[in-house]
């Protein structure tokens, strides 16, 4: 069994995330850490254990190189209106093998918590009911399966409730996530227009061979700035399998709580928020 370090498990229970910067000499060693660390931290506030829901090389060994950055977003999206039973991510571990050459791409972590904090939100049921409707004209491809939003600047303009910028995937059912803006200036410009200063609070990770980052998918948006080559970096995604649309719904309201609704001074009394969200699914299978 791997032994954990209670440093980081301290790190990723109350910052939200773990940079290990020693090299690990193989994939799996880097991985069995990964999920110690997320067992140690579920096994702390009494959540059941995770499965791997995700296992993924980015980009494909036999792709094309990614484009220049990435937007914000959360793995497997964020249930805002759920209908069925669902895959839902709570950690995302990221590792880059040791051989692989040079890396220039950078893993961009923005606390919610923190961002959300610099200006005022609605109450929470007027806040969900904003979500919900700009699902119904924008977010969600087909009613009939709920809304989930991987895009983290989605969900802010739903928030925002004011006229809709980005496109609307419900008009052009084409639309590819992901693509809402064609450079991450246009990305930081939107969230300027919306009162929110990325920079402010977004850590950067130069994740190199070896190394290992671990993340609580739903208290951190993440992407990423620069390029990364065919087979660069490998992914694990750890959540529940098939969640309720009830624990759905209690997990959804919990993350929604980083949208402090009093403004900043509220948030700086209330100190750093980006730990473990808890929920205990209604029904998980293995």
């Amino acid at each position: 069994m791997t032994k954990v370090c209670l440093d980081q498990e301290a790190q990723l229970n109350d910052r939200g995330f773990v940079w290990i910067r020693n090299p690990f000499p193989t994939l799996d060693e880097a991985f069995d850490t990964a999920c110690a660390l997320i067992d140690a931290c579920c096994a702390a506030d009494g959540l059941a254990d995770l499965a791997v829901i995700g296992d993924f090389v980015l980009p494909p060994i036999d792709g094309e190189a990614t484009r220049g950055f990435q937007t914000l977003h959360f793995d497997f999206g964020l249930p805002l209106e759920p209908k069925l039973e669902q895959d839902v991510a709570r950690f995302t571990a990221l590792h880059i093998p040791r051989g692989i050459g040079s890396v220039s791409a950078v893993t961009r972590l923005v606390p919610l918590a923190a961002l959300l904090s610099q200006r005022s939100w609605p109450p929470l049921p007027e806040l969900l009911g904003a979500l919900i409707a700009y699902g119904r004209t924008h977010g969600a491809w087909d009613d009939a399966r709920g809304y989930v939003e991987g895009s983290f600047a989605r969900v802010v303009e739903g928030a925002a409730a004011n006229s809709p910028r980005l496109p609307s995937v419900k008009a052009d059912p084409g639309f590819l996530c992901g693509t809402e803006f064609d450079s991450l200036r246009s990305e930081v410009t939107f969230f300027d227009q919306h009162g929110l200063r990325v920079s402010e609070v977004e850590v950067e990770v130069d994740l190199q061979p070896g190394e290992l980052l671990v993340f609580n998918n739903l208290a951190l948006a993440h992407g990423r700035r620069g390029a990364r080559q065919p087979g660069e970096l490998r992914q694990r995604v750890y959540g529940h399998r098939r969640l309720s649309p009830a624990a759905q719904c209690e997990l959804r309201d919990r993350v929604l709580t980083a949208f402090d609704t009093v403004g900043p001074r509220a948030a700086e009394a209330a100190g750093p928020q980006v730990g473990m969200i808890a929920v205990q699914p209604a029904a998980r299978s293995s």
